[in-house]
């Protein structure tokens, strides 16, 4: 890459180059510091100090460019130092979206990839011929192989509800790649009589190109942060923290919509109420972190057993829902039945010691109930009071159906480590 002064144009020319260098350098740095302050006021961090390395060390390439003739090094060195920070930009910049994106162990070998090619261009800088400008051809050439890649990831990855920030993150970094492109191009024409304007009107047009596409791409990163850590939030406001399950507020939005669909496709919903019997003498006799203890064994089991078009939520405490869309009330008793058998096999082991827990169930279903949420959940709930007033460790329907359960279509499964079922 040629320094700012080695251009020999006219006066007006040689200005708005040093103009649009200063405007880059002072931009990028705006940007690291302003992604730095903004991501430890809202916890936004992922990947941001990748992406503000990746501006300093952009800033710090433009400042040599701008600045390298008063330096006391040969031009030849000068040009290399800037080269070579251009490209660790670029590989920083890769590993800010692979981060922030989750796309790291897919792509890790990219910034492997970009420092071989920039340490074979050095190699080779030096064995070519001097006519040829081959650090700028091989410079040019690896800065755009680096961000088009990057701005693939981008564009393929970028979740659904960031898509037009990804989307115009990825164009930019596309555009800047083209121009990385088109420069390469330009020095392959350096036996020509044009070469000299040629080549400094390209680097005129890169540096402009630099100024529009590093802001763009600044705000992308930053909305595209703000996206994810909107999706976390949000998802933290719908998940028990302690069993991963779903909590009251999500159960009764996924509720709201699985009734919907039943009253469009005219098919039966039943609900399933379970609370866990004797969990406050756990907590009494071996403390609350036993009962956590409990609590996430017996999540997992109700996970394990439903089907994945089931939902699961803890209401709180020791009490949780199983929601069972498209099931018949005998079905749904048996679901029932074969939760509170896998929860009274559990073999619970906490520090040394074992723990055994039982389970009251309470079943409504839609042929009793209609298709009302409150109307479930208030007869669910009877029916697991119920439960639990008649000795408690069983299953009870909502009203005054029985329903006889085959002691065959009872299944037991196995669990994993920590976990035992007799």
């Amino acid at each position: 890459m040629m320094l700012a002064g080695e251009f020999h144009t006219s006066w007006a020319g040689i200005v708005d180059l040093h103009t649009l260098l200063v405007m880059n350098i002072l931009l990028l740095l705006l940007y690291a510091g302003v992604m730095l302050v903004n991501a430890r006021a809202s916890g936004a961090s992922t990947g941001v100090g990748w992406f503000a390395g990746s501006n300093v060390s952009r800033a710090a390439a433009f400042l040599l460019l701008l600045g390298g003739g008063a330096l006391p090094l040969s031009i030849g060195v000068v040009e290399a130092l800037s080269d070579m920070l251009a490209v660790f930009s670029v590989i920083l910049l890769y590993k800010s979206f692979a981060e922030l994106l989750d796309r790291a162990p897919r792509l890790r070998w990219l910034p492997y990839v970009l420092a071989g090619l920039m340490l074979a261009g050095v190699i080779y800088s030096a064995a070519v011929p001097r006519g040829f400008p081959a650090a700028m051809f091989l410079v040019s050439l690896i800065l755009g192989i680096g961000t088009a890649l990057i701005a693939s990831v981008v564009l393929r990855f970028s979740a659904d509800d960031s898509g037009l920030a990804g989307w115009l993150t990825g164009v930019a970094l596309s555009l800047y790649a083209l121009l990385m492109f088109m420069q390469a191009l330009v020095s392959l024409r350096f036996k020509t009589p044009v070469y000299g304007q040629a080549a400094a009107e390209m680097q005129l047009l890169c540096v402009g190109g630099s100024l529009l596409t590093n802001s763009a791409v600044a705000f992308g990163f930053m909305f595209l942060s703000t996206a994810k850590l909107r999706v976390e939030l949000m998802w933290r406001a719908q998940i028990d923290e302690l069993t991963g399950l779903l909590n009251r507020w999500a159960l009764k939005r996924v509720a709201v919509k699985e009734l919907i669909r039943c009253r469009r496709e005219r098919c039966s919903f039943a609900v399933i109420m379970m609370d866990l019997d004797g969990l406050k003498g756990v907590n009494d006799a071996m403390g609350h972190g036993c009962g956590d203890t409990v609590l996430q064994a017996v999540a997992a089991v109700l996970q394990e057993t439903v089907r994945e078009r089931d939902s699961v939520a803890r209401m709180g405490g020791d009490e949780f829902c199983v929601l069972l869309p498209k099931t018949e009330l005998p079905e749904a008793m048996r679901v029932a039945e074969r939760l509170r058998s896998e929860v009274h096999d559990l073999a619970i082991h906490f520090r040394g010691e074992t723990v055994r827990i039982r389970s009251s169930l309470g079943v409504a279903s839609s042929k009793q109930c209609g298709l009302s949420w409150q109307r479930l959940m208030d007869e669910s709930d009877a029916a697991l009071y119920r439960a639990k007033r008649e000795g408690k460790n069983q299953v009870v329907a909502a009203g005054e159906v029985v329903v006889e359960i085959p002691e065959n279509l009872v299944e037991r499964r196995s669990s994993g480590a920590g976990i035992g079922r007799t």
